[in-house]
């Protein structure tokens, strides 16, 4: 039962990451957290390492209707990057409580300026 309910959540994952353009760890690591037990910083490395197929596949599908500019992509990425190993190191330093009170600021944040621009 506990593959399938993965399989399920990942499923769930790769449809809003596809639909919103937001990484799948706004469905995951919540998740992990929940169904898995999982501490925040295990569900955070864990979510990281499913990023590549689902980003890979949502650019091949995004490709061919001309919804993917590689310049714009490349330059951010190459902010992401660093920014990456920048909150990787945070990871690893701050308390388990303050990563996931920060991800749950960044979630409500997103969810309110998104819901006021409607």
């Amino acid at each position: 039962m506990t593959v399938v309910l993965l399989v399920l959540v990942g499923l769930l994952a790769g449809v809003v990451s596809a639909l919103c353009g937001v990484g799948g760890g706004v469905i995951v690591v919540p998740a992990l957290l929940w169904l898995k037990g999982f501490d925040i910083k295990l569900a955070v490395g864990t979510s990281l390492a499913m990023i590549i197929p689902t980003a890979l596949v949502g650019v091949w599908r995004k490709w061919p209707a001309g919804q993917v500019d590689l310049k714009v992509a490349a330059i951010v990425a190459a902010g992401a990057i660093v920014g990456a190993v920048a909150g990787s190191w945070l990871t690893d330093v701050l308390p388990d409580v303050w990563v996931k009170r920060t991800f749950a600021v960044v979630l409500a944040a997103v969810s309110v300026k998104l819901f006021l621009e409607g």
